[in-house]
């Protein structure tokens, strides 16, 4: 199978008031942490969509193997970054591909490869990651939701095309994907549960 791996970077994080994908996690960020998991499962492609901090992303990775795409409308929601992360995939005859936040650094490696293993095990067009009672990211979408993806419109991701595909949606266990780093409270609770120094 010939998987590719998105990862959504281009928000403003305004409540944060700074790139939060780029806060420290123990010896590196979180934004390089995710690729460095995302990486352990050996995608056709990895892409990173940036946005709002565009040169600040790209100044802290030196990665030969990260394809930066840069959203130049990311105000305008979630669904422009998709749609530009899948287009530069499309042209990798891709069978499958996750599309992943810049916020949750909990994911690792093993929850895409128990990811791709119940895609296999349930014939399954949608594998979500599963917390606090609903599906959300990460997820894995097989090729053939390639451009329902691409005619997203607005900021709800694409949480509409798990709505409408319930019986093409299967879920893995994720508890711990609902701690993602929306404020500083959240992120000094984040190096509280990890024990790392907050960085200020």
């Amino acid at each position: 199978m010939k998987t590719g791996l998105i990862i959504l970077a281009a928000g403003a994080a305004t409540r944060m008031k700074a790139p939060k994908m780029l806060l420290p996690f123990g010896d590196t960020f979180i934004l390089s942490h995710l690729i460095k998991e995302a990486k352990k499962i050996n995608p056709v492609s990895l892409v990173v969509v940036t946005g709002s901090y565009h040169n600040e992303i790209k100044a802290a990775l030196e990665d030969p193997y990260v394809e930066l795409i840069q959203n130049f409308n990311w105000q305008e929601g979630m669904a422009g970054s998709i749609a530009l992360g899948i287009a530069s995939l499309q042209k990798k005859n891709l069978d499958n591909c996750f599309i992943v936040v810049s916020d949750q650094p909990f994911l690792d490696h093993k929850l895409l490869l128990d990811m791709q293993e119940k895609s296999a095990q349930t014939g399954k067009g949608i594998i979500a990651a599963f917390y606090e009672g609903v599906a959300g990211t990460p997820v894995l979408f097989a090729a053939k939701y390639f451009e329902q993806l691409q005619e997203l419109r607005g900021d709800y991701g694409a949480k509409a095309i798990l709505q409408r595909n319930p019986r093409d949606l299967a879920t893995v266990a994720f508890p711990l994907g609902s701690m993602d780093i929306d404020t500083p409270a959240d992120y000094q609770a984040f190096c509280h549960k990890t024990g790392q120094e907050n960085v200020d």
